[in-house]
């Protein structure tokens, strides 16, 4: 019998613990990107620095609700900040996605 061994990060001074790939998950952070993409298509012309922050704070949290479990939850502030470290939660979203592979 394989124990799951729990993976934790530190991000912005949070511990977090990475939640497993499920089938499920994957279907809500796709759902996510298609309204990132879907944006991305209307606004060809914007950069990343030109969108709302709170735009993009909404969405990171989104991301992070699906792939993140905390002992509190994480507000829409705490992804405001510009202390984010976004690169853990991409870092978090990428080994999500390669943990998919599996067949």
């Amino acid at each position: 019998m394989i124990d799951f061994i729990d993976k934790h990060i530190l991000v912005s001074g949070v511990r977090v613990k990475l939640k497993p790939y499920t089938e499920r998950r994957m279907k809500m952070l796709a759902e996510i990107q298609r309204e990132i993409d879907e944006f991305a298509d209307k606004n060809p012309k914007m950069t990343f620095a030109e969108i709302d922050r709170s735009m993009v704070a909404k969405w990171w949290k989104a991301k992070a609700d699906i792939l993140w479990e905390t002992n509190t939850p994480l507000d829409h502030t705490f992804f405001e900040s510009e202390d984010f470290e976004s690169s853990l939660l991409r870092d978090s979203e990428a080994l999500f996605l390669a943990n998919g592979q599996y067949l």
